[in-house]
Order: C-alpha cells, then structure tokens, then sequence
C-alpha cells in the first residue's frame, strides 16, 4: 500500500510540473484571433487559467501513469526509458495539431507543437527518473516497425477519418481543403501506426484482445481522449462532436492494433 501511495505521489508531482513548464510555454505564444469559435465559459468567466491548471494536472498525471503499462519490458537507462515514452507522446501530439480546422492559424501549428512537446519531454525525463529502472537489455531486436501492421493500422485511421468526414460531416475543413485534409490523415494514420508498434513491443505478452485493449483504448484512447479536451478549456467547443471524433479514432486505431504481431514474452526485450 505504501509504494501505491509512493507511486501516486509522484505522478502527481510529474502532472504538476508538466503543467506548470505546459503554462510558462502558453504565456510565450504570441496571443493570436480567430472568429470562428467562441471563448468557452471558463474564459468568458475568468476561470479558465485554474480550470486548465487542475486538468492539466490531472491529464498529465493520467498520461504518465500509462507508462508503468510499459515499463517492466523496457532495458537500458531509465532516463532514457522516460524520454522514448515521452517522444511517443509528441509524435501524437504534434500531428494532431496539425489537422486542418477552420479556426486553427498557420503560426498555431509551430507554436502549439512547440510548446506542448516540452511539456511532454519533461514529462518523459520525469517518468525515467521517478519511475524508471535501470536494467540491462535482454535482447536487441530491430528497430524496424512491421510494414504490414502499419499499413493496416494506417488504412483503418483514414478509413475511420473518412466515415467522419463523409458520412458524420464533423466539423472540419475537408470540403474547403479536401487534399491537405487526406494528407493529413495519411501523415496521421502513419506516424500513430508507427507509435503503436513501438509501443506493441513493451506491451505484457496476452491474448491479441488485451494487447489491442492496452494499446489502442489506453495508450492511444486515453491520451487522445485527455488531449482533445484541452480544447473545451479555450473554445465553445461542439462536445458531442468532440466525443464522437475522438471513439471513431480510438476504434480505428484498436482494429488497426489487431494487425501486430504478439510481442516475445520477457520482461526486457531493448534497450
């Protein structure tokens, strides 16, 4: 019970920090307009800087949290353990920031990555130091994701994005820039396919449902589902659009994880 207490106590501290480095990288984007979507309640009110401390606190907390699913398979410095969960974050991040919405300015595509993927470094350099181990690699294998699992798990995601914007018709600006919006989703689908497979490698040995359980509805679903509601925070967002979007994506994703391959029992498989 005390380690439970001992670990809980330190994702906190790491949501907390994550939060304030998320904050400072906030206060140094350039304030920018946009008419498209109304200010949310909480900034209407002046509530939203504690209303975003207190879920980003809560959100970072979560999303380190979905690093002790991995860690007990990971070799070599913990440091290092850390920081490759965070990268793996910042690459979700980074290009769901960059889809095509009609409130969404060219400068916002820099400075939001920007500021966002320091905050998860420094998530991820928290997590290997708090909560990593450092233990010698087992086996190295390659570095090379699976071609066909990716391409499966890509296809799924543009066919899943597809659905939305064809069928749903959910806000965005596929009508005004259908091709950006396809090589968006190309990029997206690509570069979340590849995480999951990097992640498949550290994911407990289990029947396939696990596997496609732990990753796609936890350390895909989880991370997108606390990443998209950020947004509700700043604008008066549609959140029944936001919910769906945000199911159709993670179930794309899960389907896609069928794809990959069950991952060599161990309890280190790289460094």
């Amino acid at each position: 019970m005390r380690a439970v207490v001992k670990t809980v106590c330190k994702l906190f501290l790491i949501g907390l920090v994550t939060t304030i480095v998320r904050i400072i990288g906030q206060l140094t984007i350039p304030a920018g307009e946009q008419t498209v979507l109304a200010p949310s309640i909480f900034a209407q009110n002046g509530t939203m800087p504690a209303v975003f401390t207190i879920y980003g606190i809560f959100a970072y907390s979560l999303i380190a949290a979905l690093f002790l699913l991995i860690r007990k398979r990971m070799g070599g410095n913990r440091i290092w353990q850390g920081l490759r969960y965070g990268l793996a974050c910042c690459a979700v991040w980074i290009v769901y920031l960059w889809e095509p919405l009609p409130h969404v300015a060219p400068m916002d595509r820099v400075t939001y990555p920007v500021a966002d993927s320091l905050a998860l470094l420094v998530m991820g350099l928290l997590l290997g130091w708090l909560l990593g181990y450092n233990r010698p690699p087992v086996k190295k294998r390659s570095r090379k994701p699976p071609a066909f699992p990716v391409l499966a798990a890509t296809i799924c995601f543009i066919a899943g994005r597809l659905l939305l914007y064809c069928v749903v018709g959910i806000y965005s600006s596929f009508s005004e820039k259908t091709a950006e919006t396809v090589l968006w989703c190309l990029l997206t689908g690509f570069v979340t396919a590849c995480v999951m497979a990097w992640l498949n490698r550290y994911v407990n040995g289990g029947s396939r449902w696990k596997r496609v359980l732990i990753l796609g509805g936890l350390l895909f679903g989880i991370n997108l589902l606390l990443f998209n509601f950020f947004m509700p925070l700043v604008f008066a967002a549609d959140i029944p659009d936001l919910i769906l979007r945000t199911l159709v994506d993670v179930m794309a994703v899960a389907i896609g994880c069928l794809a990959f391959p069950n991952p060599q029992k161990g309890a280190c498989i790289d460094g």
